[in-house]
């Protein structure tokens, strides 16, 4: 039985030690925030309440006696970063490290990220695929309550940036790809993107905050 262990409950996080626990894998969760941990203490084997940033809270862990490490922090590049040293430092063999941009991950695999993953990128990638060979995706459901859909910007979005416009600060909506009036498309818009009125954003996120940002 591989034995996982998960720094970071985010959705990314958490979906994944679910996924892994019901595959059968033994699964560990570290999370410093308690409420966190406890939600998913009954679905995997070990569920811990520690901030990873710090070393000296891993070196009980046996590290180096798991098979694969998930470094699955969020917004906060510094401490994914620390977190992924800390693992290497202390035996990890494998680690597996999220990234929100290529800088960042260069970075982890310099520090010592075995592979390195940019959910947001992967997905837009996989999007384009299937684009490309369809005219419209006009709503495509996922698990749960997330789907991917196509949003017209509203016109208080047109001429701004997207890095100004950052739709994850109120609501879980990520624009994975943008689709052009002339027919072009492009995959994981940079942030420096000026909003056109006539593109339309294929955004993924949860049912909820999708119609809401169709409402603005």
């Amino acid at each position: 039985m591989k034995k996982f262990g998960i720094i970071g409950l985010g959705k990314f996080g958490a979906t994944a030690a679910r996924e892994l626990a019901g595959l059968g894998c033994k699964v560990t969760v570290v999370d410093r925030n308690e409420n966190r941990a406890r939600q998913l203490a009954d679905e995997v084997d070990t569920a811990l309440v520690a901030d990873a940033r710090h070393k000296e809270q891993l070196e009980n862990m046996d590290v180096a006696g798991f098979d694969t490490w998930l470094v699955a922090i969020g917004r906060d590049p510094h401490a994914s970063i620390l977190v992924t040293l800390h693992l290497k430092e202390l035996g990890a063999t494998s680690i597996v490290a999220k990234a929100n941009s290529r800088d960042h991950a260069r970075i982890l695999e310099k520090v010592g990220a075995t592979q390195v993953v940019i959910p947001e990128e992967q997905m837009a990638v996989r999007m384009a695929h299937s684009l490309a060979r369809s005219d419209l995706v006009d709503f495509l459901p996922l698990t749960g309550d997330y789907l991917i859909s196509e949003v017209k910007p509203a016109a208080q979005f047109v001429g701004k940036r997207l890095l100004d416009i950052d739709l994850r600060d109120e609501r879980e909506v990520q624009i994975v790809a943008i689709r052009h009036g002339e027919g072009g498309l492009t995959p994981a818009p940079s942030a420096g993107h000026v909003v056109a009125e006539d593109e339309v954003w294929i955004v993924l996120g949860r049912e909820g905050d999708i119609e809401e940002l169709r409402r603005l």
